[in-house]
């Protein structure tokens, strides 16, 4: 491909000179320009001999007069066609038949003037002859070749009647003449097929191109993102879907795959290791906010350190799952509620009635009490279960999340009585925006700000919670994290945080276990994850991640 610059000279047309004259072309003419170099030296050498007298003192019979004044017009002759030769102006194929008329007819009249061929001068055809048959073969050249030698020839013999040559010059003059003619054959046929070997490799050059630019449609149009890595040399290829999940990266071109995602660098590592060649996929959590599904193929024979990667993003997978998962979640527990909370009716009313009798002793006050706040707690789980199951569609509406969130900032601080200074909101860059439901997102960051201040620290005045909203570098995703300065959730509760009625609450703390359940629900209903993140430096981090979809 050119330069922006070439395109641009190469359109130039200056009124009155050649266009040539400013451009700088193909091969053929500079392999031109070197035939125009050596006629130069040519002529030099020649026109020197003829000063020097190094050729007339050989024979008497020289024409002098005719020899200087050949070679002094073929001087300026080659000069001219020099400059007409830089220019390209004429026609390519006009200063080639050009230059070979003017050599052939310059060494037939030095060969007249010298009387034959026996000072070396016949060798010298061979080039101006061959050379049309190599930069333009046709027909022409053999006709110019022909041509050539039966003017040799004929001068020869003329040489021969008027004795000017003895007999053996005409044998060399007819090995030179056969030479000269086999040689034009040769390198005519050569061209030729040259010529259509060139035409063929241009053909096929075009074609790769379209197959390639058609290729990089293809991937660029592709759902799928598409990795080729080239052992120690990383990453060589990246189709458009794949750029935009490692979150645009500037320079990625040959650079390790760990620096755009540590997981998928593990993944791949693993796979190397344990089942290469064979094809694998492996769910991955891309930079603890996008979850992937990567295919990892090799490219070529066993021997091959090229790989290509099939990465595909399971946001649609997560969006039906979640679907199927609602209906099934809706009819059990409609099924189980109706069962359920008429006896449970039952039995709260008739402990409200027995608490309300005079003659209860202290020890059955208590028992109705026990009785009348499970059976209350027991009725709040089924109401949580009904809310999840038969939840709405969520209404999903542009959020700005500064103004929104400086507004839940305000309304939480009231409500949980912290200070100011025990509350932080950090945002960057300012004027992120998500999709989602604002009373659905409202009640994901109501129940994981309330975990933060139930179980954090049992002083809540040490409290310190953090909401923090940013895009992680190589990634699309906008992530807002909760993070709290307590103790942290260990490895085997994490297993099962976001498990249905699983809690590490207390009796006293309450809690149906049923909070962070629903909140990952609501997440993932609006495209969303929330994810637990673990940090080495302590503390607790809940991660909501908003889908670009």
């Amino acid at each position: 491909m050119q330069s922006r610059t070439r395109q641009e000279t190469s359109g130039i047309i200056v009124e009155g000179f050649p266009k040539g004259l400013f451009t700088r072309d193909s091969t053929p003419w500079n392999q031109l320009q070197l035939y125009n170099l050596y006629r130069l030296v040519l002529a030099g050498v020649l026109l020197l001999v003829g000063l020097t007298d190094a050729i007339y003192n050989k024979s008497d019979s020289i024409n002098r007069e005719l020899y200087d004044n050949v070679m002094a017009f073929y001087t300026i002759i080659v000069i001219l066609q020099n400059i007409m030769g830089y220019a390209q102006w004429p026609r390519f194929n006009k200063q080639v038949f050009s230059y070979a008329i003017t050599d052939i007819l310059m060494l037939l009249t030095i060969i007249y003037a010298t009387d034959g061929v026996n000072y070396g001068i016949g060798i010298l055809f061979v080039l101006p002859i061959i050379i049309p048959n190599i930069l333009q073969p046709s027909q022409f050249s053999m006709l110019l070749a022909a041509l050539s030698v039966i003017s040799l020839m004929t001068l020869e013999l003329n040489f021969q009647t008027t004795g000017r040559a003895d007999i053996n010059e005409l044998s060399h003059t007819g090995v030179l003449s056969l030479f000269i003619m086999v040689s034009s054959a040769i390198a005519a046929n050569w061209a030729s097929k040259t010529q259509e070997t060139a035409i063929l490799a241009k053909q096929r050059g075009k074609d790769l191109i379209q197959l390639s630019q058609l290729n990089q449609t293809v991937l660029n149009e592709l759902q799928l993102g598409v990795i080729v890595l080239y052992g120690t040399d990383g990453i060589t290829h990246l189709n458009k879907a794949a750029i935009d999940i490692l979150g645009k990266p500037k320079k990625w071109y040959k650079q390790a795959l760990k620096t755009f995602s540590p997981e998928l660098e593990q993944s791949y590592q693993d796979w190397c290791e344990n089942h290469q060649p064979r094809i694998m996929s492996y769910d991955i959590n891309h930079q603890n906010t996008t979850a992937l599904r990567a295919q990892f193929i090799q490219i070529g024979s066993k021997t091959s350190e090229k790989t290509l990667i099939y990465l595909k993003d399971t946001y649609e997978e997560r969006e039906q799952l979640q679907t199927m998962k609602l209906v099934s979640l809706g009819q059990l527990t409609a099924s189980i509620a109706h069962e359920i909370r008429n006896p449970l009716s039952s039995i709260s009313h008739a402990a409200q009635l027995l608490s309300e009798s005079m003659t209860l002793s202290k020890t059955d006050e208590r028992l109705a009490e026990i009785i009348h706040s499970n059976s209350y707690r027991t009725n709040a789980i089924i109401e949580s279960i009904l809310n999840v199951s038969r939840r709405k569609n969520p209404t999903r509406s542009t959020i700005i999340l500064k103004d929104w969130l400086q507004r839940f900032f305000n309304d939480f601080l009231e409500q949980s009585q912290l200070k100011v200074n025990q509350l932080t909101l950090f945002i960057e860059p300012a004027d992120l925006k998500v999709a989602f439901d604002p009373e659905q997102l409202h009640q994901i960051m109501w129940n994981l700000s309330r975990n933060a201040v139930k179980y954090a620290k049992e002083d809540t005045t040490k409290l310190s919670i953090l909401i923090q909203v940013g895009i992680p570098d190589y990634t699309r995703n906008i992530v807002l994290n909760v993070i709290d300065n307590g103790s942290g959730i260990s490895k085997e509760q994490q297993q099962r945080l976001f498990e249905p009625f699983y809690t590490t609450s207390t009796k006293d703390q309450g809690g149906t276990g049923l909070g962070l359940f629903v909140s990952r629900e609501l997440s993932q209903a609006n495209g969303a994850t929330l994810e637990y993140i673990d940090l080495p430096s302590g503390g607790a981090c809940f991660r909501l991640s908003f889908s670009s979809h």
